[in-house]
């Protein structure tokens, strides 16, 4: 601001423009343009992959593996694919990004929560409300068809799988930006 300021007096003072001619500007809107890389699901997964693992080794969790070097090449890969528009093959690599991030994930909680190895924990919501809907028909409908009693999980106690908003607690974690 200071510097527009030195040259207009300049200007005035040397002559080269009076006073009245900036009693109206003009300015001139052009936008440069940036390199701007947009969030990609597989930069992203990769993202969090990558922080989870550092999270992991900063607090001491010792991971069975941590998928650096093949989860480059995986992300790599995708956007060689992506780009050149062979869309299956890119979908494969995504899948596969996906998969170690959800290993990752699970060997963070085993680790965490021992005892709970077992526990499948799957970071995904259904593909859609209608399925959702049809498993419920079908679980309500053969549990009034049997005779037994149904057991029902008591209020306030943990379900054996994570709410979606529980895994998107971890990734949101694992995304935080700054970082």
């Amino acid at each position: 601001m200071a510097l527009i300021q030195e040259s207009l007096s300049v200007a005035t003072r040397t002559g080269a423009a009076r006073p009245a001619d900036f009693s109206k500007v003009i300015l001139d809107t052009t936008v440069q343009p940036k390199a701007v890389a947009f969030p990609t699901d597989a930069k992203l997964m990769h993202r969090a992959r990558e922080r989870l693992v550092k999270l992991a080794k900063k607090t001491g969790v010792s991971l069975r593996q941590s998928y650096e070097r093949v989860g480059k090449h995986a992300l790599i890969a995708h956007q060689r694919y992506a780009h050149a528009k062979q869309f299956n093959r890119a979908n494969r690599a995504l899948k596969t990004i996906r998969t170690y991030l959800g290993r990752v994930i699970r060997d963070i909680v085993r680790k965490i929560e021992p005892g709970h190895s077992k526990r499948s924990i799957r970071c995904t919501r259904p593909r859609s409300n209608a399925s959702a809907r049809a498993r419920r028909i079908a679980l309500t409908s053969s549990a009034s068809r049997s005779r037994s009693p149904q057991r029902s999980i008591a209020p306030g106690a943990a379900s054996s799988s994570p709410t979606p908003r529980r895994c998107r607690a971890i990734l949101m974690t694992a995304t935080r930006w700054p970082p």
